[in-house]
C-alpha cells in the first residue's frame, strides 16, 4: 500500500529543527535503527526491528538510508514537499531531498550535497519503464564552495543493464532490472546502481554518490511518496 507524505506545516518543520521539543516525525521513528546489508544481520544496540507490519502502521512515506561503509541504516520520513522535491528526515535530523528517487540534496551528513541539475529524460528523477531508459545522461552536482554558487561538478553518465532479478526489502520481494550508471567529468568519477521495477520504473533500491566527502548513500524505498 502506497502512503502519502506526512502533512506538516512550515511552522511544524521549523519546530522539529529547534531544541524546544520533539517533532512528531522524529517521535514516530525514534530508535528504529536497522541492519541494511541483510535482513538478519544483528546490530549492536539496535532499536526496534523493522517489519512490514510496522511500516504499514506508520502510514507515512518512508525510505531507509545508510552511508556506504557504515554498519547500520536509519529510517527517514517524508516531511516536506517543494514542487516535486520531497525531503526526508531521520531521528538524528539528517535530511535527504529526492526528486523521484534521485538524491538531490543532503544535510547533516558531514559533507552536504546542495543541489543536482538533471535532464528531463533522467529516469531516476522521473519514473520510466526500463524499456525506455536512455543510454547516456548528464547531471550537475553542486557542493559548498567559495562564493554563493558553490562548487559545481558536471558529469556524463553511461547506463548499462543487467539480467532481471529480484530484491527483498523488509518482507516484500520485487522483480527488478539492475542498472549501473558510470559517471565522470570535472575530475570526478563514480558509479551509481539502481534496482528498477521494469513496468513502472519505480526504483526500490539504489546506491548513489553524494560527494567525495561522504561517498555513497544506499537507499531502500519502503513506502514511495504519492499525492494520491
Amino acid at each position: 500500500m502506497i502512503r502519502p507524505i506526512l502533512a506538516l506545516s512550515a511552522l511544524t518543520i521549523l519546530a522539529a529543527c529547534s531544541s524546544a521539543g520533539t517533532s512528531p516525525v522524529v517521535a514516530v521513528i525514534k530508535g528504529v535503527i536497522l541492519p541494511s546489508k541483510a535482513e538478519d544481520i544483528p546490530v549492536k544496540n539496535a532499536g526496534a526491528t523493522l517489519t512490514r507490519e510496522k511500516i504499514e502502521k506508520f502510514g507515512l512515506s518512508l525510505i531507509r538510508g545508510r552511508i556506504e561503509g557504515e554498519d547500520i541504516s536509519n529510517l527517514l520520513t517524508g516531511t516536506a514537499v517543494n514542487d516535486q522535491y520531497v525531503t526526508y528526515i531521520s531521528s538524528f535530523r539528517q535530511n535527504i531531498t529526492m526528486l523521484g528517487t534521485l538524491v538531490t540534496g543532503t544535510r547533516g551528513m558531514g559533507g552536504d550535497l546542495l543541489a543536482v541539475r538533471n535532464d528531463l529524460s533522467d529516469p531516476v528523477a522521473y519514473a520510466t519503464p526500463t524499456a525506455n531508459w536512455p543510454a547516456t545522461l548528464t547531471r550537475d552536482y553542486r557542493f559548498p564552495g567559495i562564493g554563493p554558487a558553490g562548487n559545481t561538478i558536471s558529469v556524463t553518465c553511461n547506463l548499462t543493464r543487467a539480467p532481471d532479478t529480484t530484491v527483498t526489502i523488509v518482507e516484500v520481494t520485487y522483480d527488478v532490472t539492475p542498472f549501473t550508471e558510470v559517471c565522470s567529468g570535472d575530475g570526478a568519477e563514480f558509479t551509481n546502481t539502481y534496482l528498477v521495477q521494469p513496468d513502472t520504473g519505480q526504483i526500490w533500491q539504489s546506491l548513489q554518490w553524494i560527494g567525495d566527502k561522504v561517498g555513497y548513500v544506499n537507499i531502500d524505498v519502503l513506502e514511495p511518496y504519492t499525492t494520491e
